[in-house]
């Protein structure tokens, strides 16, 4: 099955289904993303002073974990106005000064100068986009000399067994969720196909290196379910 994975279609599906996005999460992946997404905090290593760029930021949640970490600046960027909308209101909630700015961009399209930022992360957003070979090389010009940009993914487990209880969770279980709380069903299929068509972690290192980043290192979650992906200019 080729999924539709245009600009405009991704903005119309994540406007659709970003009332739920949180919830939803949390119930797909058991509020195992909250724990993955503060390991993935920590390997970015962003420190004082240093700026990151939050993109596909959806509702902000990586955004805010970089922002609680240290006093620096982050920008978060994402198609869908509704999640921005959400990221906004959420980063508000939160009681502490920091310098956050949201931006509704084409991430193929980023319109900042080159190597302005020491860290650029990217939370279950690499799987949405037309190219990842593209959009890394895009995320790389804009990436400071010894920069990091940390992937965190869904991955075809190596295991068949749980790659096959894995796409059962996501293309049965999850549609069937959001059907209950009256969410976007037809973003949860897409999410169950694009999950099944992204490469095992050891193929997506190696096309993290053909769009430019001089090493890549990987950690595998919950038996490769997900993979954080740390790579370095």
């Amino acid at each position: 099955m080729k999924l539709d994975k245009s600009p405009n279609t991704m903005a119309s599906m994540f406007n659709l289904s970003a009332s739920h996005y949180d919830l939803m999460n949390d119930v797909m992946t058991v509020f195992t993303h909250r724990r993955t997404r503060k390991i993935a905090t920590q390997l970015s290593d962003f420190k004082s002073d240093e700026k990151a760029l939050d993109l596909a930021t959806g509702t902000g949640n990586f955004a805010c974990l970089l922002l609680k970490k240290v006093q620096g600046t982050v920008i978060g960027a994402d198609i869908s106005y509704k999640m921005l909308a959400l990221a906004l209101a959420k980063f508000r909630s939160f009681d502490f000064n920091r310098d956050l700015t949201l931006n509704q961009v084409d991430i193929n399209n980023l319109p900042f100068l080159d190597e302005v930022f020491d860290v650029c992360t990217i939370g279950y957003g690499i799987r949405n986009v037309l190219d990842p070979l593209t959009t890394m090389k895009e995320v790389a010009r804009v990436t400071k000399k010894g920069g990091r940009f940390i992937i965190v993914e869904t991955t075809p487990p190596p295991n068949n067994h749980l790659r096959f209880l894995a796409f059962f969770h996501f293309s049965k279980l999850a549609p069937l969720f959001a059907k209950i709380l009256s969410a976007n069903v037809n973003a949860y299929n897409y999410f169950a196909e694009s999950m099944s068509q992204f490469p095992k972690a050891p193929d997506f290192g190696k096309i993290i290196k053909r769009a430019g980043w001089k090493k890549v290192f990987y950690y595998s979650l919950y038996f490769g379910i997900v993979t954080i992906f740390l790579a370095i200019k």
